[in-house]
């Protein structure tokens, strides 16, 4: 009778080791394989970027030689790259905002993500002045880690901005930029405009905004 009792409880408790153990192992299985996911998605995503990256730079060096009879189509494929990088941003905000990579991954992708931004800002600037101003430029430049007094300042001007550019449409290229992310180029802005604090705005190389400005002031300079 005790040798089956012993027999018993030993029977139970390698039960109860072998099916720790197979949780442990299908629990490591499946956390390599989603570490491996998103590995392969930060490796794509950074095909994607140096593609990105080229073709912006590219488009840079064509918009130096053009002349004026290409301003539509210019204009327009700028236009495009413009939407595909804000929504490629918001993108990044659903990774970022449902803990899908990791804080250090994150920091990398918005990096890229902000000189694709830069880039696309500079590209903009040179196009206005082949093509004589056809349309504005609309730069928001917010802090990456904001307190909880500019967080909600960059809120408020965030529903704004996307007002303005449901209203204007192509009219205008909003391009959203963290000033405050450890990019020299983005700091090279930063100095050039005088711009002290964030969050901040910056209509067309000339206006800027500093905190928060309501929409009216903001499309006063955008008719």
């Amino acid at each position: 009778m005790v040798h089956e009792i012993i027999r018993s409880k030993l029977s139970i408790f390698l039960e109860a080791l072998i099916l720790t153990l197979l949780i442990l192992i299908i629990g490591f299985i499946l956390g390599y394989s989603l570490e491996n996911h998103r590995t392969t998605k930060i490796l794509e995503d950074y095909k994607e970027f140096e593609v990105s990256a080229l073709d912006l730079k590219l488009q840079n060096y064509y918009y130096q030689i053009m002349n004026s009879a290409s301003c539509e189509e210019a204009i327009k494929q700028n236009l495009v790259f413009a939407d595909k990088i804000y929504n490629n941003g918001l993108i990044l905000q659903k990774y970022e905002d449902a803990g899908q990579l990791s804080q250090n991954a994150i920091l990398t992708e918005k990096k890229k993500h902000v000189l694709l931004e830069t880039e696309l800002w500079l590209n903009s600037i040179l196009l206005k002045e082949k093509c004589a101003n056809s349309f504005h430029t609309v730069v928001y430049l917010y802090s990456q880690n904001p307190d909880s007094i500019e967080d909600s300042t960059q809120a408020a001007i965030s529903n704004i901005l996307e007002e303005v550019k449901k209203d204007f449409g192509n009219k205008i290229i909003l391009i959203p930029i963290a000033g405050d992310i450890g990019l020299d180029s983005v700091d090279l802005q930063r100095g050039v405009y005088n711009i002290s604090s964030l969050p901040s705005v910056i209509i067309d190389e000339k206006i800027l905004f500093e905190g928060f400005t309501d929409k009216s002031k903001i499309e006063f300079y955008l008719y």
